[in-house]
């Protein structure tokens, strides 16, 4: 009886995890949604997406957006009005080690490491900080 409680409560915190990954969520200077019109039944929002393009996937983060602008679990028809790519501004920001000496290019430090942990695997800890170059704006109504 104890590992069927086990395996019910592994299964709850595994739908608990994949519903928190696809949530709608506001814009937060790189992704999420913001809404440019609304009234009772309708509304315009501009979602930026990150990530891979996977159609169904970003046409249920669209509907869900919908869905909590729009204060209802219905189904929404959703027309495009435009999709567009940007730059992402978090892929273009780089750290610079060392110190800056006047106006020159010329930058001196102790070591080439980005902090002292030096325990940590480098490539690892960068491949986790990578960001797409681009990201997609798709401006949508939803009645």
């Amino acid at each position: 009886m104890k590992m069927a409680y086990k395996f019910l409560a592994l299964g709850l915190t595994a739908i608990t995890l994949t519903a928190c990954q696809s949530a709608p969520r506001a814009y937060n200077g790189q992704s999420g949604y913001q809404i440019e019109s609304k009234t009772t039944d309708t509304a315009t929002l501009a979602y930026t997406l990150a990530g891979r393009q996977n159609q169904q996937a970003d046409e249920n983060k669209l509907q869900r957006a919908c869905q909590k602008v729009l204060g209802t679990n219905k189904t929404y028809k959703l027309q495009i009005l435009s999709m567009s790519e940007i730059a992402n501004p978090a892929a273009t920001q780089s750290e610079q080690f060392g110190r800056q000496i006047g106006n020159t290019r010329a930058t001196f430090g102790l070591s080439n490491t980005p902090d002292l942990r030096n325990t940590d695997n480098l490539g690892a800890q960068q491949a986790l900080d990578t960001r797409p170059a681009t990201l997609r704006v798709v401006r949508y109504t939803c009645s």
